[in-house]
């Protein structure tokens, strides 16, 4: 017989932000919804850069200090990372066609 007590504690919304699914009491976000909520950030982040505001590495470490967990932080800085680069990064002129 199992003697340990257990306690009912009720379902909370996934911290992902979009999908306002119940996890479980010990959980913060859905299975993927982790993922899902460092992509809406960086999706944050492009909707910056393309409006012309400047996104600084001050920025992407105060919304990485938003997330709970200390890995999640990392995977968040390292796509803002990836995305600022390839967004200022200079763009390649066309080459010009040659009339034949």
């Amino acid at each position: 017989m199992n003697t340990k007590a257990t306690t009912q504690t009720e379902a909370k919304a996934c911290a992902c932000g979009t999908c306002h699914e119940a996890v479980s009491a010990r959980a913060l976000y859905r299975p993927g919804h982790d993922a899902r909520h460092v992509s809406v950030l960086v999706q944050g982040l492009v909707n910056d850069i393309a409006d012309g505001r400047k996104v600084t590495k001050q920025m992407i470490a105060s919304t990485a200090e938003e997330l709970p967990s200390e890995p999640l932080r990392a995977k968040f800085t390292r796509a803002a990372d990836r995305m600022v680069a390839k967004a200022t990064e200079p763009k390649p002129e066309p080459k010009a066609e040659v009339a034949q």
